[in-house]
């Protein structure tokens, strides 16, 4: 036996079964843990169960029929040591809500969401604060870096930052979910991992609106540089360090997600740029762009605390219809 199977057996309850969350429980079940994952949608589970992959949100990954699918929440969460949420960030709140009697005082609560609400610009981990009984509050890990969901799903080696308030909750999930492929490295700012995970997606947009209009690397690659300050600016007015936005949770999941043909926010921006409207594109798409919203919450987080960052205002613009997507080349170069 390797080393990962001879790891202690232990609950894990994944909510939500979107891209990311069936790519977890499709590879991490390797590590030898009883996993079970939850979703709202009836079709989904049934994709699940029939065909054991999730043919609307992540065809050809295959989940193995030891992860128990429920559409019921509690039978979900039944004994679960760790809870991930995966679930959309507009999502996390009722279902933080709903969950919260049903999750054991001592289990962990992981949250992998990227995004912030809409409005209150609250930071996930501060919604699930809120929404989460008082034993749980203080027990909440997040986890952001490159980890693209097909990538993940396929084994594909990944690192990812893993950050709480109190490090042992951390390196506690760390034990339970890391393998050989995938990584994690522990970090004590919470708020810095949670800016990086939602602002990289806002700035995909716009290496896909670059894309979209053959600007090529140098446009990009620019782009990208100015968009690392943008976020580092960001990341301090939520109470995060520049040190974070430089490494997985920052840098590496915009460099991932602004390449990758597999982004969803890189290629609503690819369309973008060739001209189609934010409508017209999300017609089409069964998953969730986080990058409007994010967008939208930048701009707002801009307002709030006087920050210039003109690019994640440029792609504001461009998605509410204000501006022309290649106006984007007049913020992006010096």
């Amino acid at each position: 036996m390797n080393g990962e199977e001879q790891t202690p057996r232990s609950g894990v309850a994944i909510l939500g079964a979107g891209s990311l969350g069936t790519a977890l429980a499709a590879s991490l079940w390797r590590a030898g843990r009883k996993f079970s994952m939850w979703t709202i949608e009836e079709d989904v589970a049934e994709s699940l169960r029939s065909y054991r992959e999730n043919v609307k949100y992540l065809p050809g990954i295959k989940v193995p029929k030891e992860v128990q699918i429920e559409t019921d929440l509690e039978a979900a969460l039944e004994g679960a040591e760790i809870v991930v949420f995966t679930v959309p960030s507009h999502a996390i709140r009722e279902v933080a809500r709903r969950a919260g009697g049903l999750i054991p005082a001592d289990s962990i609560v992981v949250s992998a969401a990227k995004g912030l609400e809409r409005g209150t610009l609250l930071r996930m981990s501060q919604v699930l604060g809120e929404e989460l009984p008082e034993p749980l509050r203080s027990r909440v890990v997040v986890l952001a870096g490159p980890s693209l969901a097909a990538e993940v799903g396929d084994g594909v080696p990944t690192g990812v930052d893993a950050a709480s308030a109190d490090p042992e909750l951390a390196r506690t999930v760390r034990g339970a979910l890391a393998m050989r492929r995938f990584r994690f490295k522990i970090r004590r700012d919470v708020a810095g991992v949670e800016a990086g995970g939602t602002f990289k997606n806002l700035y995909a947009i716009g290496a896909g609106i670059c894309d979209g209009l053959s600007l090529g690397h140098n446009t990009k690659a620019a782009l990208m540089t100015r968009a690392l300050a943008e976020m580092v600016a960001m990341a301090r007015a939520l109470g995060g360090k520049a040190s974070t936005v430089y490494g997985l949770s920052g840098l590496g999941d915009l460099i991932a997600t602004s390449s990758s043909p597999k982004s969803r926010n890189r290629t609503l921006g690819e369309h973008l740029g060739r001209g189609h409207k934010v409508a017209e594109i999300t017609r089409g798409m069964v998953s969730v762009t986080e990058g409007v919203d994010a967008a939208l919450c930048a701009h707002e987080l801009a307002l709030k605390h006087k920050l210039r960052i003109p690019v994640a205002e440029m792609i504001h613009r461009i998605l509410e219809g204000d501006e022309k997507a290649d106006h984007l080349v007049k913020v992006c170069l010096p």
